[in-house]
């Protein structure tokens, strides 16, 4: 018994230790901070940036097999690998951005640290859930501490009103969440994945019970990812916030509820399918058109930033219905279904880490053009002639906001062009052109930016702040933006290995 035993342990151990090096350094951070007194502030984000390389080497050097772990409330595999890798990078870019706006205006935030660990811990169990209350136990702490983050700016008062609305709507979508799992339970007995998927396979699920518990767990995530109409927080948070946090909400907090809502719907296709596809589908179109079409009149470049987020949710949910899109025929169609769900699989995952690189390099300037302390660089009229006084600095957000707008040769293109591919083979062809028209409206409001800093002549109010270290931050980011449009094909052939491994 023992023998058995000890290496299941090992296994466990193994698979368990990134969790535990990030739990571990947010307590460590925490300690450090109160007793070691000789230590700078600006210390803390080298032992931030430690513990989450060192999660990334672990998870490089164990490579545990692909399992459950803990009687099955989380899953190991090369999909959850994936996430982690990209939650700790979102969090080191956010701590290096974050960093260097402290110690440009003196204002340090020592409870970031910590919390921004918590935050990705969170993150890690989410996309690792294999049981509804280790979905909860997950998004719970992900949005406490975020809830934080954006609103803990002392002094603040727009930072305070961001986070007071982000944690009242954020629990009304946790309520929402919590009694859709309760349905969900009462229809199949369980709350483990693997239980709900035998469930639903055989077709013993109250139906009733599972439609509406289904439905309002899709209010908590979308809520998360900022799909039409749980949307409403996204503007006035994102614009409050600083633009460091802004940054990490709008690419890490995303990707963590893309991971769960894809295993989520996969996991519920074989009796909800028909439920899922044409209610996702009416979602995927209103989340792209109002999110574009009120970007269009935005004169801030956060709120603009804010709705821009909105829509690329909805460009993304256009994945998550090619993979739940209606197989029609027989055995050979079936096959191609599921060809094409891995091909809808692989473009969001090649999306969201584009996604990642572009939103990242757009905010890291963002974060740090501002001249005053408190003030940020949000009105688009200031950017005027910021090409001249900042060269570098314009580039990278020039590149950003081109790769957003899916212009070619940058990585934004090719994340579409991917994922519509997968839309068009999936024979939704309405879908595939409202979202390219989609795509072709954003243009106008990303290159407003973009005639305003290299087209106009700037004033005395112009943004002129600098940091060099976020500047060169952003600006190997956006050359990682157009490395991965030009050579994108080694990266999605590993998104799709990566996919393929989803596991419950």
């Amino acid at each position: 018994m023992n023998e058995i035993l000890i290496p299941a342990f090992s296994r466990d151990a193994a698979a368990l230790l990134p969790y535990l090096v990030v739990a571990g350094g947010g307590l460590l951070v925490m300690v450090v901070d109160a007793f070691v007194r000789t230590l700078k502030k600006d210390h803390l984000s080298y032992l931030v940036m430690v513990v989450l390389l060192a999660s990334i080497i672990v998870q490089l050097v164990t490579r545990p097999a692909d399992a459950t772990l803990l009687n099955g409330m989380l899953v190991t595999s090369d999909f959850t690998r994936f996430f982690n890798y990209l939650f700790a990078g979102i969090g080191v870019m956010t701590t290096i951005f974050a960093t260097g706006l402290f110690d440009r205006n003196g204002r340090y935030r020592p409870e970031f640290y910590p919390l921004i660990l918590f935050t990705i811990l969170g993150m890690m169990v989410l996309a690792a859930a294999n049981d509804l209350m280790t979905i909860f136990l997950g998004l719970e702490t992900m949005s406490l501490a975020t809830y934080i983050l954006a609103g803990g700016v002392r002094g603040n008062l727009r930072s305070s009103e961001a986070g007071f609305k982000y944690l009242v709507l954020g629990g009304f979508s946790s309520a929402f969440l919590l009694m859709g799992m309760a349905f969900v339970f009462g229809a199949c007995g369980g709350t483990g994945f693997g239980l709900i998927g035998r469930t639903l396979e055989n077709g013993q699920a109250h139906q009733a019970f599972l439609s509406l518990g289904t439905g309002l767990m899709l209010v908590g995530f979308g809520f998360k990812v900022a799909m039409v109409p749980f949307h409403m927080w996204t503007p006035d948070v994102y614009d409050g916030a600083p633009a460091y946090i802004t940054g990490f909400m709008a690419t890490a907090v995303k990707a963590a509820g893309f991971a769960i809502l894809v295993r989520f719907v996969i996991l519920t296709q074989p009796q909800l399918g028909f439920v899922w596809y044409p209610l996702l589908s009416v979602l995927a179109v209103l989340t792209m058109s109002v999110g574009n079409v009120i970007a269009l009149v935005q004169g801030n470049i956060k709120r603009m930033l804010a709705w821009s987020s909105v829509a690329h949710a909805g460009y993304l949910l256009l994945g998550v219905v090619t993979m739940v899109a209606p197989s029609v025929g027989g055995p050979s169609l079936m096959v191609r279904s599921s060809e094409i769900g891995e091909a809808a699989g692989s473009a969001i995952l090649f999306y969201l880490l584009g996604y990642s690189l572009m939103n990242l390099a757009a905010f890291g300037i963002i974060n740090i053009l501002s001249r005053d302390p408190g003030e940020e660089a949000d009105e688009i009229a200031r950017y005027a002639g910021l090409s001249r006084r900042q060269p570098l600095a314009a580039a990278a957000l020039a590149v950003a906001l081109l790769s957003l707008a899916g212009i070619p040769p940058m990585v934004g293109f090719m994340a579409k062009f991917y994922l519509f591919s997968a839309v068009i083979q999936a024979g939704l062809i309405p879908l595939a052109i409202i979202g390219v028209i989609n795509s072709l409206v954003s243009v106008y409001y990303y290159l407003r930016v973009i005639v305003a800093m290299y087209m106009q002549d700037g004033e005395d109010a112009s943004y002129d702040g600098t940091e060099w270290v976020s500047v060169i931050t952003s600006g190997v980011l956006a050359a990682l933006v157009v490395y991965l449009g030009v050579m994108p094909d080694a990266f999605h052939r590993a998104a799709l290995i990566v996919f393929r491994q989803i596991q419950f």
